[in-house]
This record gives C-alpha cells, structure tokens and sequence, in this order.
C-alpha cells in the first residue's frame, strides 16, 4: 500500500510539472511580444518601418544599418516597399575580422541611388593601429560614399579608460589622415556622456547616437548629433528578422553635405 501511495504522488507531481509547462508554453506563444517588453527598457516593441516613421515625423531622412546578422538582404525587394535614405553596413571588427556579408551588401549598394557608409566595430583590448589598418584595407570608400565610422559600444577590461580613449583617437587620426575626411563616432548615450562629452579632443567628430527611447529628443544629451539609431527592432520587407532604424538630424540636402565630396 504504501508504494501504490508513492507511485500515486509521483505521477500527480509529473502531471502538474507537465501542466505548467504547457501553460508557459501557449502563453509564450500568445503573449510573447507583452513577455519580452518586460525586459526591455526602452518599452519598445518590433514593428514595421513605417509605423516606426509615423511616430517620428518630425524627421525626413531615415536609414539603416546592417550587418552578417541580417543574413542574406534582398535589396531589390527592400528598396521596392521601402523610402530608405541611407544605409550603413558594418565592414570590419577588431585587429582582423571582416563582416561576413560586407563585400556583398557593399556591391549591392553601388547600383543603387542611397547614399551608403561603412563603419568598424572598435574592440577596446586590441590594438587601434591595427584595427584602422583593418578597416583601411577593406573599405574602399568613394566620391559620394558617407564618411568612415567609428562603432565604440565597450570598455576595455585590460586598459584605463584614458587609454581607451587614445586609443580611439589614434583609430579616428589614422583613417581621416588615409581618407581626406573626419569620422564619424558611434556609441550609445550613457557611454556619450560618461566617457566623450566632456572631453574636447573628440568635438571634431560627428556623433551617431544610439538611445533606444523613440519618446525621446537626442537634443536634450547634445545639440549637435548627426544620426540617431533609435530602435533596433525595426521589420522590413526583404530583411530577415529585426533591424536597426536610424533618422538624420536634417534635410535631405544636408545629409548630402555630410558625403565625401
């Protein structure tokens, strides 16, 4: 009798355990969008790039970025269902990393009329030199094309952040010495005020900002910011899975004054 009880209550605990999981289960596939804003602090859910538009229309110019994580991108299609201005790829990373799919959306780009940009993912514990040296190798960049971007979203875990610093500065030198025109400089907005702002070496350069508050207003950080990436769950037809959206901060003549002349 007692083993029979024991079977009895160890069957019950199964069914109740499997019960659970099936109600996480179909819960999840309902409610997944409401689960996931739980955990993203900016609020934001994914939605298409014109609902997106809508709700900043105070801005004309938009555009994206990609990189080997939007896999294969069906330009044509893209193009055909979407106004996009720009679009900016990433082309390398670190001392001697390329983007997998950086020559092919690079290619694709130059039989289109959108203004297009490359920018390297800076790593704060390799060498600068070689990461300019890396990106100078593999962007050719042409009359028309954006300025070099420079991509610092980390902080070293071997080296001060003075160090870090420089050695942003030596990356930023190296490629507008190799190209003939000032960088840009990516990073989000707590790195912008804690590390950048306030340090005078960086004013030359213009800054592409990453705040993923679409509520909110990049001026109340800096008056003079050129690009704001302000969701990265943007859906696009011809484009698997989300995308980062950015707007330019001014007309469609301005942004063409921002091009390598």
């Amino acid at each position: 009798m007692v083993r029979r009880k024991r079977r009895k209550n160890k069957n019950t605990k199964i069914i109740a355990i499997i019960f659970v999981l099936l109600t996480i289960f179909v819960s999840a596939y309902f409610f997944y969008p409401e689960i996931i804003s739980l955990f993203n602090p900016s609020g934001q859910k994914t939605q298409s790039y014109d609902k997106f538009k809508k709700e900043l229309k105070d801005y004309s110019v938009f555009g994206i970025d990609v990189s080997q994580y939007q896999a294969d991108i069906d330009w044509d299609k893209l193009f055909k269902n979407h106004q996009i201005d720009f679009v900016i790829i990433r082309a390398t990373m670190g001392n001697n990393k390329t983007d997998s799919k950086f020559t092919k959306n690079w290619n694709a780009l130059r039989s289109s009329d959108v203004v297009k940009g490359a920018y390297h993912y800076y790593r704060p514990d390799e060498n600068s030199t070689l990461q300019a040296m890396n990106y100078i190798k593999n962007v050719k960049l042409e009359v028309g094309d954006l300025p070099p971007v420079l991509d610092i979203e980390k902080y070293s875990r071997v080296q001060s952040v003075n160090s870090l610093k420089s050695g942003l500065l030596n990356w930023l030198t190296l490629v507008e010495k190799h190209y003939g025109t000032t960088p840009i400089l990516y990073t989000y907005n707590k790195f912008y005020v804690s590390t950048i702002q306030t340090d005078r070496r960086f004013d030359k350069y213009p800054v592409w900002i990453a705040w993923y508050n679409i509520k909110g207003d990049p001026n109340t950080i800096f008056n003079d910011w050129v690009f704001w990436q302000f969701t990265e769950k943007g859906l696009f037809d011809g484009i698997e899975g989300n995308v980062d959206i950015n707007v330019f901060n001014g007309k469609k003549q301005d942004l063409d004054g921002l091009r390598i002349k």
